[in-house]
């Protein structure tokens, strides 16, 4: 739902949908706000409803409203969640329905194309989820460290939360009275969209337009990069074709940030693999710098494992055995009969080379200590 209201003293903006859906698309934002500064407005009240989308559009759509010049109050009327949440920061005053509730999580998106194409949208990622924690740490006056919690999962709140935490400033009365009873057990089980959904008096109310705005289908048509439909087709079919290619954007961008990750992951391993080979670091910590790698991404692992010196014991430190005398590394669970099979002239001369590992060889093979 898209609405622009002109009062004397202020301009009301009115969106409810999916962030870089047909009315919640950052062209449709752009053009209100430069429609409200050309007419001089200082004043705009934005009221929202959106279980969250499109990442660029949600950018966009922050920025613009970033810009405005006079004073931006935000109305959450229902549900903002996910990009949602971001835009929401954009304004001078966040009011909240009694009964609405906001959901904050680290910005998500995918993208096709090249591995190149996807480094540089999670970079992207990266530096939204950056600004984000800044801005919320600003807000609510909360630590790095606070905020940084509410970018794991999906983490809701409710009116009363939302002003207690610092995200909202007041809360008035609830438009759609049919959710009074929607807690938040009940929404982080329903998720996003079906939380959003649940407010149906907003979605389903009818508010008269002060203006009619004629589709513009040649536009949408190749923005979207429509294959079903034309400029002949109607309205409807012009929608429904763009929900379609939004739900199959989703799904394959789920699709290649599964991928991206298990790619991720797979570096991961391999390099926590060959900083082990190198005598980087034990094998008693491989676990634990894969968690590493896990949390803070292959470059900066990747930067620490090249920092690195080879990790020497304190008897190699001190000289007190040369390299070249030491086992190889695949030969350490070798017992007596091996050694006499594979390599009898190398155990013929470790009683003078490692006599610790000749005695303990010895010993398990004949059950005590070889006269040296």
């Amino acid at each position: 739902m898209f609405l622009l209201e002109k009062k004397r003293n202020k301009a009301i903006l009115t969106i409810y949908g999916y962030v870089g859906g047909y009315d919640l698309g950052y062209r449709t934002v752009i053009d209100a706000i430069s429609e409200i500064t050309k007419e001089n407005y200082t004043q705009l009240d934005f009221h929202l409803h959106t279980y969250g989308g499109y990442v660029f559009d949600g950018n966009l759509i922050y920025n613009a409203f970033a810009t405005f010049k006079g004073n931006l109050d935000i109305y959450i009327d229902g549900v903002a969640a996910s990009m949602g949440s971001v835009i929401m920061m954009s304004g001078n005053k966040i009011h909240i329905a009694e009964n609405g509730f906001i959901m904050l999580h680290a910005p998500q998106g995918g993208v096709d194309g090249t591995a190149e194409d996807m480094e540089k949208y999670a970079k992207l990622l990266r530096s939204m989820k950056k600004n984000f924690i800044t801005k919320l740490m600003a807000r609510t006056g909360k630590s790095q460290n606070e905020v940084e919690k509410w970018m794991v999962g999906d983490n809701w709140f409710d009116a009363d939360e939302a002003i207690s935490e610092g995200l909202a400033d007041d809360k008035f009365d609830a438009k759609a009275k049919d959710v009074t009873d929607l807690d938040k057990e009940e929404v982080e089980l329903l998720g996003a969209k079906a939380t959003y959904l649940k407010f149906a008096a907003l979605t389903k109310t009818t508010i008269p337009k002060l203006k009619t705005k004629k589709m513009d289908k040649k536009s949408l048509i190749a923005r979207y990069g429509l294959t079903t439909v034309t400029e002949a087709s109607t309205e409807e079919e012009v929608m429904a074709a763009i929900d379609a290619k939004i739900t199959s954007g989703e799904t394959k961008a789920k699709a290649a940030q599964d991928e991206l990750k298990k790619n991720q992951k797979a570096s991961i391993l391999a390099a926590v693999d060959s900083a082990v080979a190198a005598g980087k670091i034990k094998k008693e910590k491989r676990d634990e710098y894969i968690a590493r790698g896990e949390k803070i991404g292959l470059e900066e692992l990747n930067a620490i494992f090249s920092d690195m010196q080879v990790y020497q014991s304190v008897s190699d430190a001190l000289g007190k055995k040369d390299k070249k005398d030491e086992i190889p590394t695949d030969r350490k669970d070798w017992d007596w009969d091996k050694w006499q099979k594979e390599a009898s002239a190398e155990l013929e001369a470790m009683p003078k080379k490692d006599p610790e590992a000749f005695t303990a060889l010895y010993k398990a093979k004949y059950g005590c200590n070889p006269e040296l």
